[in-house]
């Protein structure tokens, strides 16, 4: 993975990407909901962007590296997409694993698992049949030591010393943040917003889900008054996205630092009337937690 940015310089590959260039990046920009100006920006003008979409013009070897890198994906990521034009076998189980939800069954993540151990000299897909490991271990009884010993090479032995993060290297540490001690989770924490300020400012549903992760961590630490700090910054995020039951969680944990808990219960209850039954056993069991 040490040319994780760059295509193999390998003229028959390159053109292979290359002639669906074009389609490609109008699919992915508008699949993450970018504007052409975002794309752009540092690099050219919105028009230019748009010639670019509709093969009209070419730009450098090393702006196409720049614009795919902008659109979170590492050049092979890109490759998989470009050669059909539809999700690949990575990006499929990258799709699965990003939706695993909490109350997922063992059953769906061992199906999950194998089908990674399937597949080959991939270092995202092996860093996600590690998570996954980890995730079988749930019913262990030294599950919590065992599940920190697989996980934790993926940052301290690889990631640690990658300076620019993929989404889906963001993705994987957002999944292992709580196997981490204090320090380190913030250490990793602080990383992420930078790559995502810096590099991706529009994949803002990431940053608050890393912020959430983040004002979770401090609520166990017991840091209240930082917790309600990120807790508040959230808010016009979370509302500008839309992500209304992820504001009530936000709301009941602010609660929860100023230790009201009528008010936290009160979130719990409006989280069951709009049907998020599963989100709302999780928080009032940190109600019962913390209060």
């Amino acid at each position: 993975m040490k040319n994780r940015h760059i295509f193999e310089h390998n003229k028959q590959r390159k053109n292979t990407i290359m002639n669906n260039f074009g389609k490609t990046i109008h699919n992915l920009r508008t699949r993450r909901k970018m504007t052409q100006q975002e794309l752009a920006q540092d690099l050219f003008d919105r028009s230019t962007i748009s010639k670019i979409e509709n093969n009209e013009l070419s730009t450098t070897y090393e702006n196409e590296i720049k614009l795919i890198t902008r659109l979170g994906l590492t050049p092979n990521e890109f490759e998989y997409i470009s050669n059909s034009y539809q999700v690949g076998t990575k990006d499929q189980l990258l799709y699965r694993f990003l939706n695993l939800d909490d109350n997922v069954d063992q059953e769906e993540i061992n199906g999950l698992l194998q089908d990674c151990l399937f597949v080959k000299n991939d270092e995202d897909i092996k860093r996600i049949a590690i998570i996954l490991k980890s995730l079988l271990l749930v019913n262990n009884a030294a599950a919590p030591a065992h599940a920190r010993e697989l996980v934790q090479p993926i940052w301290f032995n690889y990631l640690r010393n990658i300076e620019v993060f993929t989404i889906t290297d963001i993705t994987i540490l957002n999944s292992i943040l709580f196997a981490f001690d204090y320090q380190t989770a913030n250490e990793i924490i602080t990383k992420i917003i930078t790559n995502l300020d810096n590099r991706y400012p529009f994949m803002k549903e990431l940053k608050a889900n890393t912020l959430i992760n983040q004002a979770i961590i401090q609520m166990k630490e017991h840091q209240f008054k930082s917790a309600v700090s990120i807790l508040n910054s959230l808010q016009p995020l979370l509302k500008s996205l839309r992500q209304y039951d992820k504001l009530l969680v936000v709301n009941a944990r602010i609660a929860i630092c100023q230790n009201d808990k009528q008010k936290a219960l009160e979130q719990v209850d409006l989280l069951q009337k709009i049907g998020a039954a599963n989100l709302a056993k999780s928080l009032e069991q940190e109600v019962k937690q913390f209060l």
